[in-house]
């Protein structure tokens, strides 16, 4: 079960102590983070560095990675880490620390150009399940941090900018997640990244840009999110800024529901980073397609009927949940009907969400762009 060339435990030994730490993990109830390390192809196809390379990853992952995790070679170009007691957040500083670390260290040591890619996978103790699913689903992970790293290098090359055109402001107290978003998010060249705890420095980064994105954080009271987003609804330079609140109880009460015709999106604070990050990137991409509606004249006449349409669906959506809420006042709420109802209720306040999300997209008057 040891690997000859990196002497470390092979598929064999990995699939073994992966089953004993979803032993652990059910009855301990905490939270165990898989990596799996792809070397670059060329790098381990090329004879003359194959070798001295793959112990130079093997010897750097052992070093970088804490003294309780465990690495295992499992394929010809693949390592694999068990980080026991590591949440999601855990694993993608760690996943970030190797992507930067060990191209550098083989670059400086052997003089080749080198590059990984990372997957991560968090072990939730109330999802335990068989092992083979779960490197399913650490393998589709390793494949969309390769589609990232490859977008990342196409943008770069087609569009090479001297100065940074999108700006992320994360306003409320620096945690290990939003540490760890904001690290991501700062590997895009074009994406510039604020932390602060105040909300006018926040502002005034943002002020003037074209693109923005700001994070609210969960901590923050109900209160003072509201009145930062009205702030910025109302100011001209700012109105047009994509906000994603985190919010820590999902529950729709009535500040909550007024928050969320301020926001753009509110996102269950345990949604987990990549769910963040990817409402980084619509917000840029809603941003993008704003600016490309405003060149299209013809698209005039589309967006107005969007517009009407998205208003005259309100009416009857707004009816049926107020009706669901009667029916559900007026019966036991342990039965069928009652868990039924209430799906539904959940599902027409999503389609509310979304339809609102669509009027806000079109709400905006590029009229006065196209005639200027």
């Amino acid at each position: 079960m040891i690997d000859t060339e990196t002497r470390l435990r092979n598929m064999e030994g990995f699939v073994e102590d992966l089953k004993l730490e979803l032993v652990r993990v059910k009855e301990h109830k905490y939270r165990t983070t898989l990596l799996l390390v792809e070397v670059d192809n060329r790098i381990s196809a090329d004879k003359r560095f194959k070798g001295s390379s793959l112990e130079e990853v093997s010897n750097n992952l052992s070093e970088i990675l804490r003294n309780n995790d465990s690495v295992y070679r499992i394929a010809e170009n693949r390592f694999v880490a068990i980080l026991p007691a590591t949440y999601e957040a855990g694993g993608e500083a760690a996943a970030l620390r190797l992507k930067r670390l060990i191209p550098k260290k083989i670059k400086e040591r052997l003089n080749i150009p080198f590059s990984l890619s990372v997957g991560v996978l968090s072990i939730d103790p109330q999802e335990v399940t068989d092992h083979t699913k779960l490197l399913d689903s650490l393998e589709k992970d390793l494949f969309r941090d390769q589609d990232c790293q490859k977008l990342d290098f196409d943008l770069v090359k087609k569009e090479p900018k001297k100065e940074k055109t999108r700006h992320v402001v994360i306003l409320g107290i620096k945690s290990q997640e939003l540490d760890v978003v904001a690290s991501i998010l700062s590997l895009n060249k074009d994406c510039e990244v604020h932390f602060t705890s105040s909300r006018e420095k926040g502002l005034n980064a943002l002020r003037g840009q074209r693109k923005g994105v700001l994070i609210v954080d969960p901590d923050i009271s109900l209160e003072s999110r509201l009145e930062t987003c009205k702030k910025i609804r109302l100011d001209r330079e700012l109105h047009d800024i994509y906000i994603v609140c985190l919010q820590k109880n999902p529950n729709l009460d009535s500040g909550t529901k007024d928050l969320s015709v301020l926001a753009d999106e509110i996102l269950p604070v345990d949604i987990g980073i990549d769910q963040i990050v990817r409402s980084v990137s619509a917000g840029f991409r809603v941003m993008d397609l704003k600016k490309e509606i405003s060149k299209i004249p013809i698209l005039l006449d589309i967006l107005d009927l969007i517009r009407c349409t998205s208003h005259q669906l309100n009416q009857p959506l707004q009816i049926i949940i107020g009706k669901i809420e009667i029916l559900l006042l007026n019966m036991e709420q342990d039965g069928n009907v009652a868990a039924t109802l209430k799906e539904i209720r959940k599902q027409a306040l999503r389609t509310a969400d979304i339809n609102q999300k669509i009027s806000r997209l079109v709400k905006h008057d590029i009229s006065s762009e196209l005639s200027n």
